[in-house]
């Protein structure tokens, strides 16, 4: 997810200067920021994910088309 909740529950959009841990939005876990590299570029594209295997039914999580 793009965007997460700080402690006071402000938005915040993830990127690199985003804090390391925030809430999730939808289910008020804890969500760390995460960064991929984009492909075919030095950039990378941040995002927050779930701690792992907490959470599990959240309707933030995106889940894959299986």
């Amino acid at each position: 997810m793009k965007t997460a909740k700080t402690v006071d529950g402000k938005e915040i959009v993830a990127d690199k200067i985003s804090p390391k841990l925030a809430i999730c939005p939808y289910c008020g876990g804890e969500v760390v920021l995460r960064g991929r590299k984009i492909m075919g570029s030095k950039e990378k594209s941040y995002f927050w994910r779930h701690l792992d295997n907490q959470n599990r039914n959240c309707p933030g999580r995106v889940r894959s088309a299986r």
